[in-house]
């Protein structure tokens, strides 16, 4: 009888055992890891930081100034064209139109200094996107 006692202790020894063996494996993996992960942002941090100094960039503030524009307060929207423009009257009424009802109820009126075609690139508008992705910085 005092067999099979001692054989049932022995039994809930060896799995407290497992149970603080198992808890200490997870927290030092855990410790580890994360330990680890910190030391991988701080290096990409620093090599960040170098390369923008050697290649002379100045390190980009993450939100841009944005320059006041003073307001005049006029009743007409005014479209000042450039002398070598060659735009159809219809085009700079249907641009001049989409300005005047996006600034619609604002109280500002909006000031027009040239209408300009855009200029067509030779790459598709899908393959700039994945340029600009793709060598963007850090």
């Amino acid at each position: 009888m005092f067999d099979l006692m001692s054989s049932g202790f022995q039994s809930l020894n060896i799995i407290e055992n497992l149970k603080s063996y198992g808890i200490t494996v997870t927290l030092s993996g855990l410790i580890i890891v994360f330990s680890m992960l910190i030391i991988l942002i701080l290096v990409m941090i620093i090599f960040g930081a170098v390369m923008s100094r050697i290649s002379g960039q100045p390190k980009k503030n993450k939100t841009p100034k944005i320059p006041k524009v003073k307001e005049e307060k006029k009743s007409q929207l005014h479209v000042v064209q450039e002398d070598n423009a060659s735009d159809d009257d219809d085009v700079i009424a249907a641009i001049s139109a989409a300005v005047m009802m996006m600034y619609e109820g604002s109280g500002k009126t909006p000031i027009i200094r040239s209408i300009r075609p855009a200029v067509k690139s030779s790459r598709s508008a899908w393959a700039n996107a994945g340029v600009m992705n793709n060598t963007r910085s850090f």
